[in-house]
């Protein structure tokens, strides 16, 4: 038996699918906009900057409301004000009215209603499946995401350069409209609820005591968000740089870009297969792989070689994806796993504006290459320090799991 022959999870796979295509349809969309509006590079970062922030300073409020009310309704929420944000904007721009601070400001509400999407999602993939279909589960989920990565982005230059931003992002509403009908399908038994009164302050603190009593969580989550800072946010942004320089521009680092989507796509179907007995552990080994692809860069390696590197790396961060939120979802009550999640995405996050931002003023001060031999041999010693940990080192796939609540 797959997960996709269980009703309530097929609705959830086909709405996430269809959502996760606009979502990756839209960036190109909203950069070409801002640049069409004032041609600045500098606001096209603003208006980025404004989801990301939003969605990261929202994630704890998603996390308890998430824990709070059934996870369906506040998908279902999320979906609807991200509709409304999209046909508004692409109102807008199609109709020539559009300005920079509006376009600030619906990112912000869209960012946030995100947040509370993220971890309501997170805490719902257990509620659609029975357990012993858990990892199959979340690997649909990543091929969801990943196919759409690369579907989205072609999709949307497309209709970028045909029917322009504004249609596009119009276009990108219909996809949270379709995947809020689809989750409206959803029947699910009601989760227990506790009777006492709610009390935000009290549930963040239950939230916080769930993701810090495992040391392996909270460690691994502080790892991946100096991951993001030291290693990840460097590759992408120094990329393009070193692409316009010594390779031959936007061509090669679309090529670069598309190998690593692949790759992505190709963890998530590992995952349907492959289950690691220590997954932790797994999860390391993987993620040093992801150093490869900055010593390449560093050393203007061949642009074929670089894209496998990335490949590598994408197959690493989908897979590792996949065993980290299957553990996390196995081990962790239901009752308090979108508060895990919000902790964990919020932890993971929290750095990846600021190493978008110091990656260049960083690599200009000490050399590019020097940076990025910085960025593979942290990812290759801050590895070999966390596996050291006890906690890390013996999770293992066969420990006694949190009870799951069963599916319809």
């Amino acid at each position: 038996m797959t997960p996709l022959r269980v009703r309530n999870f097929r609705l959830l796979f086909a709405g996430r699918t269809i959502s996760f295509f606009g979502t990756n349809l839209v960036p190109i969309a909203l950069a070409f906009a801002v640049l069409d509006l004032t041609g600045s590079a500098t606001d096209t970062g603003l208006v980025f900057a404004a989801r990301t922030l939003a969605q990261i300073s929202t994630l704890l409020v998603g996390g308890v409301i998430a824990d709070r009310l059934p996870r369906q309704l506040v998908m279902i929420g999320s979906d609807t004000t991200n509709l409304a944000v999209q046909a508004v904007m692409g109102g807008l721009l199609v109709t020539h009215h559009a300005s920079l601070w509006e376009l600030v400001a619906l990112q912000l509400v869209g960012g946030a209603a995100t947040a509370f999407h993220s971890p309501a999602s997170s805490g719902l993939v257990p509620q659609t499946v029975p357990p012993e279909l858990l990892r199959q589960a979340n690997s649909y989920m990543g091929i969801a995401r990943y196919s759409a990565n690369i579907l989205g982005a072609a999709v949307g230059g497309a209709l970028v350069a045909t029917i322009g931003s504004g249609w596009a992002i119009l276009l990108d509403g219909s996809t949270y409209l379709t995947s809020a009908l689809l989750l409206a399908q959803l029947r699910l038994p009601a989760a227990a609820r506790s009777a006492a009164a709610p009390n935000f302050v009290r549930e963040l603190r239950e939230g916080w005591h769930a993701f810090t009593e495992h040391t392996w969580v909270w460690l691994l989550t502080l790892w991946i968000s100096l991951y993001f800072l030291v290693t990840y946010a460097p590759f992408f942004v120094l990329g393009p740089y070193v692409a316009r320089l010594d390779y031959h521009g936007p061509r090669s680092w679309a090529f670069v870009v598309t190998g690593e989507a692949i790759g992505a796509l190709a963890g998530a179907v590992a995952g349907l297969r492959l289950s690691p007995r220590r997954p932790m552990v797994s999860i390391g080994a993987l993620f040093v792989v992801t150093g490869v692809q900055d010593v390449v860069l560093a050393t203007r390696g061949p642009i074929g070689f670089l894209a496998v590197a990335a490949g590598l790396a994408g197959f690493a961060f989908a897979f590792g994806t996949v065993v980290w939120e299957t553990n996390l979802q196995a081990r962790v009550p239901p009752d308090r796993l979108s508060r895990v999640s919000a902790y964990n995405w919020m932890g993971a996050m929290a750095f990846l504006p600021a190493g978008y931002a110091i990656a260049g003023p960083v690599a200009m001060a000490i050399g590019v290459s020097t940076s990025l031999w910085i960025a593979a041999g942290w990812i290759f010693v801050s590895t070999v320090l966390v596996l050291r940990v006890r906690s890390v080192r013996d999770v293992r796939r066969d420990e006694p799991q949190a009870p799951q609540a069963v599916p319809a």
